[in-house]
């Protein structure tokens, strides 16, 4: 069971964002599914789409899901592409792309559905009382990038951009020999609000996606023979055919 021990409802109302430190997050039990979960990072499929191939690759897991708050139930949907437009990824909008869908041992980690749990209970915070316990549409993508010996790539090859979410959690699950790899966050003008860098498990950045725009600069490969990586996990929430649907 994943608990946040500190109090960001009026933090993210406020501002639109908040960044949580892992510290502020307890684990009670599971540390082996933790384990377990942590691993899973290593065997995902590559993101044919994200190319800087001469300095490393991205693999990506991506699902959609049906989340009931009251019950705490997850069902995953149908596979599905993941498209965005030009106007919000310069990089790749307008690309039908197609990630693997997570596995079941995965998506029923103990863990990662605490942390489902409390993402919403986060979002809960800015958002009307009797949209608490409706039904909502759940978007997760787990991502690990690594660079080769002495690279640098681009961590978001897109630049600042928005993914179109009411909101999003995203959730740092370790890195090694990285350099750089800063996370920042802008209003719509592309105004810099907020900067952050990752460096211990569950570093964590909550914000109002539609209303914001994000960014993370280059990392580079400190080391000069051995790979590098990073690794998060996105949590997201929308209610499709509503005002907190997906702006694409």
């Amino acid at each position: 069971m994943i608990v946040l021990n500190r109090e960001v409802g009026e933090s993210l109302r406020r501002d639109k964002f908040v960044n949580v430190q892992g510290g502020d997050f307890n684990l009670y039990g599971h540390f082996a599914d933790f384990v377990r979960l942590t691993k899973s990072w290593e065997n995902m499929e590559p993101d044919s789409y994200y190319g800087q191939a001469e300095a490393g690759m991205r693999y990506r897991r991506y699902s959609d899901f049906e989340y009931n708050p009251k019950t705490r139930e997850l069902k995953q949907l149908e596979h599905r592409a993941y498209v965005q437009s030009k106007e919000n990824n310069a990089y790749v909008g307008g690309v039908v792309r197609h990630f693997q869908d997570f596995s079941e041992e995965v998506i029923s980690s103990p863990v990662m559905r605490s942390l489902i749990d409390t993402d919403f209970e986060v979002y809960k915070s800015v958002l009307p009382e009797e949209l608490h316990d409706e039904i909502w549409q759940c978007q997760i993508h787990q991502i690990r990038i690594e660079i080769k010996p002495g690279k640098q790539l681009e961590i978001t090859p897109e630049g600042i951009h928005c993914d179109g979410y009411p909101f999003s959690g995203v959730h740092f699950w370790g890195r090694n020999n990285v350099e750089g790899a800063e996370s920042r966050l802008y209003d719509i003008h592309q105004q810099q609000l907020a900067a952050t860098t990752y460096e211990e498990i569950l570093d964590t950045t909550y914000f109002l996606d539609r209303d914001m725009r994000h960014y993370v600069t280059p990392a580079r490969n400190t080391h000069t023979h051995a790979m590098a990586y990073r690794q998060i996990l996105a949590i997201s929430f929308s209610r499709p055919g509503t005002a907190f649907d997906i702006v694409r």
